[in-house]
């Protein structure tokens, strides 16, 4: 940390803080082009960024020529504050000439800081900060991998940019870009002159009727509210969206009701259509014997959230896609029957998917969803002949790179093809985190990256992606657990892996994996007796398995992790 000498001890007072530090592009110029300009810009800047620090309780340390440092408590204030900021800027230089327009470089860190007395503050968060602005786009706003962890944010679309080397910083750092900020290229409508368009769709998890009109109430009253939003386009998907002839979405607001006796919760999630990244997404839940309250809270909570994402501020990415309004709607449509998680929803979805496909051969939209669509299916049991769909799906996703697919779809099938084909590790990863870096907050991305993090070894990473995958799928996936528990035994990390096998067991009897890792890990554990009993209920749902396809069906890198497993599941009497 930065020597503090000239004040007292006394004087000093240390706390953990998120530090904003920015600075204006090209100022140089705009002062040599237009002083008086420039100040008068600069002025006007000052004060929309105060407007933007104290709206959060930040603190606006200094604002001198074209910079400017802000403290804030956390993460989530520093962002939105920074969020803002790109937000009131773009909006004001839409009424200046484009040579005197003025964006600033943004950089976010966390870290112990010093205040002093008089109001100075001290400390390595404010260098890092300043040095990872110095390296944003123009316009745009950059943070630290310490921010990144802190911003627990499905909202929010952080593109990993890799260790960094910084001036005067000993350590490399990891630096992420939040996407859909930065400087317009000209090619671009401004936000506000094209109106964005919301699919409201909703899914209810149970089989009883009253489910249902739980979840009917709630995205009634969700479709009422975002109507009456000034400048945003509504269509109410209900259960039938292929149905309505209205504009074509921009994106679609997914919601799922899971009701448990008289409790409720309510998830919902804003997705853009072009790409299938998630912008933002809620979670609330509540009583039925208080559904009003539920309602008014979601529907408040939402709106506010659309006219911030969608409206008034920066919309994560503005919707460009080359596909009609019908078109748009077969796609919304399509995923909306996916995501019922059942096999005539599966079939339709694969058939809206591949009309586009027909209508447009060179969509990127059609083949990268065409190809999730098939392999999908195959992955998880809807498919009656799987590996004709895992050919078809790995000959969309192939068209869908070449096309540049920009939804990560197509990325993220050859990563789990290459899995299911016996594992070219190496390839499958830089598929995984290609997909990622376009598709940051899809859980099955995550889970993919997950397994193929585990096969190489790297069983904290793989950990790791799985939780996150699951803390952004309303539903706890069986599948994104079973990697889990892989990836926690290869770290002979048993006790955790036993939790997670036994979970999954509970719920998927005939689960392999799950079973294997159950066995194997209650066996390092000297529970020798529980071992062979799990390796009993192993051998009378699956008679046929046998260690010596451990490597086939597993492809680690490492040797030693399979002759280990397999040394665990021999003592345990699997054949």
């Amino acid at each position: 940390m930065t020597a503090v000498t000239d004040q007292r001890v006394d004087d000093l007072r240390r706390r953990h803080a998120v530090v904003l530090h920015a600075d204006v592009a090209d100022y140089s110029r705009l002062m040599a082009d237009d002083p008086s300009a420039t100040v008068a810009t600069m002025r006007t800047y000052h004060e929309l960024v105060t407007h933007a620090v104290t709206e959060v309780d930040g603190t606006l340390v200094n604002f001198v020529g074209d910079s400017f440092l802000a403290v804030f408590d956390d993460a989530a204030s520093g962002m939105r504050a920074a969020i803002r900021i790109c937000s009131a800027v773009r909006e004001r230089n839409v009424d200046l000439p484009r040579a005197r327009r003025a964006w600033f470089r943004l950089g976010l860190d966390a870290g112990d800081i010093v205040t002093a007395a008089d109001g100075r503050h001290f400390g390595d968060a404010l260098n890092i900060a300043a040095r990872i602005q110095a390296i944003a786009e123009v316009g745009g706003i950059n943070v630290t991998e310490t921010v990144y962890r802190a911003l627990d944010e499905p909202a929010l679309r952080l593109v990993p940019l890799g260790l960094r080397r910084l001036k005067n910083i000993p350590e490399p750092v990891r630096v992420y870009r939040l996407a859909g900020v930065g400087r317009p290229d000209g090619r671009l409508p401004v936000p506000g002159t094209v109106e964005p368009v919301i699919a409201v769709l909703g899914t209810s998890h149970g089989d009883d009727p009253a489910d249902r009109r739980v979840a009917d109430a709630l995205r009634a009253e969700l479709v009422a509210a975002l109507g009456a939003v000034p400048g945003l386009g509504v269509v109410d998907g209900g259960d039938n969206p292929s149905g309505h002839d209205g504009p074509g979405a921009s994106y679609f607001l997914d919601t799922v009701t899971v009701r448990s006796g008289e409790r409720v919760r309510f998830y919902a999630k804003l997705v853009e259509l072009e790409t299938f990244n998630l912008v933002w997404s809620g979670r609330w839940q509540g009583t039925t014997d208080d559904l009003f309250t539920l309602q008014d809270t979601v529907a408040a909570e939402t709106v506010r959230a659309m006219e911030v994402e969608l409206v008034v501020g920066q919309p994560a990415m503005i919707y460009r896609t080359e596909l009609d309004a019908g078109e748009r709607a077969a796609v919304y449509t399509g995923w909306y029957h996916l995501d019922q998680g059942t096999r005539d929803g599966w079939l339709r979805a694969v058939e809206l998917f591949e009309s586009v496909t027909r209508s447009r051969p060179d969509s990127v939209s059609g083949h990268g969803l065409t190809a999730f669509a098939r392999w999908w299916g195959a992955a998880e049991g809807l498919s009656d002949t799987p590996a004709e769909d895992l050919r078809t799906a790995a000959r969309h996703a192939t068209r869908g790179v070449e096309l540049g697919d920009p939804s990560g779809l197509s990325h993220l099938v050859l990563a789990a093809l290459r899995l299911h084909e016996g594992g070219d590790l190496q390839n499958a990863l830089a598929d995984a985190e290609q997909s990622l870096a376009q598709r940051p907050t899809c859980d099955v991305t995550l889970a993919v990256l997950g397994s193929v993090r585990r096969y190489l070894g790297d069983w904290r990473a793989a950990v790791e992606a799985c939780e996150r995958a699951q803390a952004l799928s309303p539903v706890r996936r069986p599948w994104f657990a079973t990697v889990q528990a892989s990836a926690w035994y290869v770290g002979e990390r048993y006790h955790d892996a036993i939790q997670a096998a036994e979970w999954i067991v509970d719920r998927q009897p005939d689960n392999l994996e799950a079973l294997l890792v159950l066995a194997a890990s209650q066996q390092a554990l000297g529970l020798n007796r529980r071992a062979r009993a799990t390796v009993g209920m192993l051998l009378d749902r699956h008679p046929h398995v046998r260690r010596d396809d451990l490597p086939q069906r597993h492809p680690f890198r490492d040797a030693d992790i399979i002759a280990r497993w397999s040394a665990h599941l021999a003592a345990a009497g699997v054949p």
